[in-house]
């Protein structure tokens, strides 16, 4: 489930970028920011091993993604996002917590 879901998360990303490229981003919706800010964590972290590529891309994505997941009841986010406040063990425990985190997005845009 792991690589659907990896595969989902880049897919989604691309459209997002390629929308915010075409429309700007005031054009994008609650729910793409928040799958955007988690393609620029995991672009970060799978590339890295850090979040420094994040302060470049989109420095409040974790922020921003947590405000979302907590206003849409997104409990594995909402619980696990906080942890990057030590991002060592944030991104060790990354691929621990990816799945679950990327599902609950993925279900709301399949509802969207």
């Amino acid at each position: 489930m792991g690589d659907e879901l990896e595969t989902w998360l880049l897919d989604a990303g691309d459209e997002i970028i390629r929308k915010e490229s075409l429309s700007g981003a005031a054009s994008l919706t609650p729910l793409e920011h928040a799958i955007y800010s988690l393609w620029v964590i995991d672009y970060a972290v799978r590339n890295s091993g850090t979040l420094d590529p994040m302060e470049e891309l989109y420095p409040n994505a974790l922020q921003e993604l947590l405000t979302f997941s907590r206003s849409s009841n997104l409990p594995s986010l909402s619980v696990w996002l906080p942890s990057a406040r030590n991002e060592q063990m944030f991104c060790n425990a990354y691929y621990n917590h990816f799945s679950a985190a990327c599902a609950e997005l993925q279900q709301l845009h399949v509802r969207a």
